[in-house]
C-alpha cells in the first residue's frame, strides 16, 4: 500500500512550500481561533451528514434497547418512514430552511470555496448540474450545491435546485428529517423524473462519478469515471432537462487518499463496501481538528476550490420509445457532446484556476494561495 507520504519528499502532504505536515504553512488562514472553530465545526456537521445513515443507524438502535419507549416509539416511527411516507424524498413538496442557514458561510470560508458563473440559466427551463470531479468527499461542491454557502440562489434566481443523495440517507431515522429538510432527493430515476417534471425553474445536483471516483482521487488530478456514466443522459430525454457540467479545480488535493494494491484485503473491503452500501470509505490523510496533526487527520485541507458553472447544453425531449435503438443512440451521442463540453470547460479555464506550478517548484507545493495546481490534466480513465 502506498503511505500518505512518500518520501520524495513527503510530495503529497504539504501545502504551500517544501515543508513537512508538521510545520506547513497555511496561505489563507482563518481571521481567529473562534473562526477557526467555527470553520472546523461547519465541516465535522456536514462530513457526519455525509455518512448519516451509519451514525443515526446505531443512535437510533442504541436507544431502543435503553428504553422500552423509545422502542415502540422507533417502531411506530419505522413504519412511518417505510410504509407511510416512504415516498418523500422522491417529491419536490416542502421547504429547506436548513440548507439557508448562515452558518454555512463557515463551511466556504475555510477553503475557500467560490462558485464561478459562466452563463445565465431561464427560470422556464429545467436542468440538471452535474459536478466533477467528485473528489474524497465532495466539499466545494457541497458549499456550493448543498448549502448557499456561496450564494447559488443569488446567483441563479428563479432556480429550485435539489441536490441527490444515495436513497438510503431517506431510510435513516433522524437523519432522513435533516436530509429532506435540507432540500436534499433520492437519486433513484423516478426521483429525477418527478422533479424534473414538476415545475418550471427545477433542477437536479449529482455527482456522476460516485464512490468509485472517490478512490481514484488524488491531489492536482481530475481523473473521472465518466464514459458509462449515461443515466443523466437518458433523464434528460426524457425530460428534456438541459445539462450543465460544473467542475471543480482543487477538489482532489484536499485529501491525500492511499491506494492499496489490487486484489489486496484493503482493496477487496473498500470494494465490497461500496457495492454493499453506495459508499466508498477511502484511507485519507487532510488536516487535524488541532494544528500540527499528524496521526489523525480527517478534515480536508484548507486549499482554494474553484468551481466553474458551464454553459447549459440543450436537450430536446425524446418523444419516441425509450427501449428502442434510437433512443440508445440519441443517449451515446448526447454522451458524447457533454464529454466535448466537458473537456471544453476545462481548457476555458485550467490555466485561470489549476495552472502548472512555475518551473523548479517542489512537488510537495499543491497550491500558491490561490489556486491549486494541476499536475495531469482530466482524463476520463473509465
Amino acid at each position: 500500500m502506498r503511505k500518505f507520504c512518500t518520501d520524495e519528499p513527503r510530495q503529497l502532504c504539504a501545502m504551500v512550500g517544501d515543508t513537512a505536515p508538521s510545520d506547513r504553512a497555511y496561505s489563507a488562514a482563518p481571521a481567529s481561533m473562534w473562526e477557526s472553530a467555527q470553520q472546523k465545526l461547519a465541516l465535522t456537521i456536514i462530513m457526519a451528514q455525509l455518512i448519516g445513515p451509519f451514525i443515526y443507524w446505531p443512535v437510533a438502535l442504541f436507544l431502543a434497547y435503553k428504553s422500552t419507549f423509545m422502542m415502540g416509539f422507533m417502531a411506530a416511527y419505522l413504519v412511518y418512514i417505510f410504509v407511510l411516507d416512504n415516498t418523500a424524498h422522491m417529491q419536490p413538496q416542502g421547504s429547506a430552511p436548513i440548507r439557508s442557514f448562515k452558518f454555512w458561510r463557515h463551511l466556504a470560508d475555510y477553503f475557500p470555496a467560490k462558485l464561478h458563473k459562466t452563463a445565465d440559466l431561464d427560470p422556464s427551463g429545467n436542468y440538471i448540474f452535474a459536478a466533477h470531479p467528485h473528489g474524497v468527499a465532495c466539499m466545494s461542491h457541497t458549499a456550493n450545491f448543498l448549502t448557499e454557502a456561496s450564494g447559488f440562489s443569488k446567483l441563479y434566481p428563479g432556480i429550485s435546485l435539489y441536490p441527490l443523495l444515495l436513497d438510503s440517507h431517506f431510510f435513516a431515522p433522524f437523519h432522513r428529517e435533516i436530509a429532506l429538510r435540507s432540500g436534499f432527493r433520492g437519486i433513484s430515476r423516478q426521483s429525477c423524473l418527478n422533479l424534473l417534471t414538476a415545475r418550471a425553474g427545477s433542477a437536479v445536483f449529482l455527482v456522476p462519478g460516485g464512490a468509485a471516483e472517490a478512490l481514484l482521487s488524488q491531489p492536482g488530478t481530475c481523473d473521472l469515471i465518466m464514459m458509462k456514466r449515461k443515466g443523466i443522459m437518458r433523464v434528460a430525454l426524457q425530460t428534456g432537462a438541459s445539462l450543465v457540467p460544473v467542475l471543480a479545480f482543487g477538489e482532489t488535493s484536499l485529501f491525500d487518499v492511499a491506494e492499496p494494491k489490487p486484489g489486496s484485503f484493503i482493496a477487496t473491503c473498500q470494494q465490497l463496501i461500496r457495492r454493499l452500501t453506495g459508499f466508498a470509505i477511502p484511507l485519507i490523510h487532510g488536516e487535524g481538528f488541532w494544528p500540527n496533526a499528524k496521526a489523525f487527520a480527517p478534515l480536508p485541507r484548507a486549499l482554494p476550490v474553484h468551481t466553474v458553472v458551464g454553459a447549459p447544453l440543450p436537450v430536446k425531449r425524446w418523444q419516441g420509445s425509450h427501449d428502442s435503438p434510437e433512443f440508445t443512440a440519441a443517449v451515446d451521442a448526447l454522451h458524447a457532446e457533454y464529454c466535448q463540453a466537458l473537456k471544453a470547460l476545462w481548457n476555458t479555464h485550467k490555466e485561470q484556476y489549476a495552472p502548472r506550478p512555475p518551473p523548479g517548484t517542489p512537488v510537495s507545493v499543491l497550491s500558491n494561495g490561490s489556486v491549486c495546481y494541476r499536475r495531469k490534466s482530466l482524463e476520463f480513465v473509465q
